[in-house]
C-alpha cells in the first residue's frame, strides 16, 4: 500500500514546522511527502530545504503563485500513481492517528470505484487553542445532488484512492469553472463512487489572520458572510457553471439521474421550464432555513 501526501505551500515559515513535525509523528507514516511551493517569498522554502535534506521522503518543488486550488490541482495531476493520497494545509497540526484511520475506514471499502474520506476537525486560534464552534459538525453531504450545492469538510481533511484521482484529472481547473480544489473533489467522487464521513476530529484547524482559505467559528456569521457574498456577486452563478462544467467532462460517464439534474442546475437561467423544475426539486432539499436561500438564489438567477 502506497500513500502520498500532498502539501501546497505559500509564506508558511511560522506554523510550517509544527505541521511537517504532525506528518512524521503519523501512526502510519506516509510512502512520499510531495509538496509544492506556490511562490513564497519567506523563508519557506529554506525550511522545505532543511526537511528534504534529513528526510529523503519529502520533496518539494517551485511554480508561480497560482492561489491554493491551482496549486493543488497542480500536485494531484502531476504526483506519481499511490494507494491513497491525503491532502494537506501548511497551517495544521494533524493528531497521530489522522491517516492510520482514514486509510483504515477506505480499505474497507471497494477500492475499484472512487471514494473519498473527509472528516470533522477540532477548530483552533493561531496558538493550537480549541475553539468551542457549531461550525465543524456542519461537514457534509455524501449524495450527489446536495454536492452540487452545498460544501463538505474542508481539504485539509481529505484522503482519496486512486481510482478517485482517475476521475479527477479529467477535470482542468484552469480551464473549467470552480473556485477551490475541495469543492469539485467532493462533487466528482459524490457522482461517481462513495464519499465517507467520519465524525470524529483527527486534526487541529488553525485560524489566523493570514490563511488562504478560512473558517469562521460561528454558524451565523458564516450565515452574514454568505449573504455577504450573495450581495456583492462574488459566487454569483458558481453552481450553476460548475454544473456546466461537470457536465461538459463528466456527461457522457454519469448516470442518467446526475445528469438530468447537472442539466436542470446548468441551464436554468436560460429557461423558465427548468427553473421551475429546479425549484421543486426535492432532491436539492436539506429541509433547514437554506431550502429557502436556495430559492431565493435560483429565482434572482445566483445560484
Amino acid at each position: 500500500m502506497k500513500l502520498i501526501v500532498l502539501l501546497s505551500t505559500y509564506n508558511g515559515e511560522k506554523y510550517l514546522k509544527a505541521q511537517l513535525d504532525s506528518l512524521l509523528q503519523q501512526d502510519l507514516r506516509p510512502d512520499k511527502i510531495l509538496v509544492r511551493d506556490d511562490g513564497s517569498k519567506d523563508d519557506t522554502v529554506a525550511i522545505l530545504e532543511d526537511y528534504c535534506s534529513k528526510y529523503s521522503f519529502i520533496r518539494y518543488f517551485c511554480g508561480p503563485n497560482k492561489g491554493p486550488a491551482k496549486s493543488f490541482w497542480e500536485l494531484i495531476c502531476n504526483c506519481e500513481e499511490a494507494d491513497y493520497y491525503a491532502l494537506c494545509d501548511q497551517d495544521d497540526v494533524w493528531f497521530k492517528d489522522k491517516l492510520f484511520v482514514a486509510v483504515e475506514r477506505l480499505e474497507k471499502e471497494d477500492n475499484q470505484k472512487p471514494l473519498l474520506y473527509c472528516s470533522r476537525y477540532t477548530l483552533t486560534d493561531a496558538q493550537l487553542n480549541p475553539i468551542n464552534s457549531d461550525i465543524s459538525s456542519l461537514y457534509g453531504y455524501s449524495d450527489f445532488p446536495h454536492s452540487l450545492v452545498y460544501h463538505t469538510a474542508p481539504g485539509c481533511t481529505f484522503v482519496f484512492n486512486h481510482e478517485a484521482r482517475k476521475q479527477i484529472i479529467k477535470y482542468d481547473l484552469d480551464q473549467e469553472y470552480c473556485l477551490i480544489h475541495d469543492a469539485i473533489i467532493h462533487k466528482i467522487v459524490c457522482m461517481f463512487g462513495k464519499m465517507i464521513l467520519d465524525s470524529d476530529s483527527h486534526m487541529y484547524y488553525r485560524q489566523h489572520g493570514d490563511n488562504e482559505i478560512g473558517m469562521d467559528a460561528n454558524a451565523l456569521r458564516v450565515f452574514i458572510g454568505r449573504i455577504n457574498r450573495f450581495l456583492n456577486g462574488k459566487i454569483r452563478n458558481y453552481r450553476s457553471n460548475t454544473a456546466k462544467s461537470l457536465l461538459k467532462v463528466y456527461g457522457q460517464e454519469c448516470s442518467k439521474e446526475d445528469k438530468r439534474l447537472l442539466e436542470m442546475l446548468a441551464g436554468y437561467r436560460d429557461s423558465k421550464e427548468l427553473k421551475k423544475q429546479l425549484l421543486k426539486e426535492k432532491s436539492f432539499r436539506t429541509n433547514t432555513i437554506n431550502d429557502l436561500f436556495f430559492k431565493i438564489l435560483v429565482f434572482v438567477n445566483y445560484i
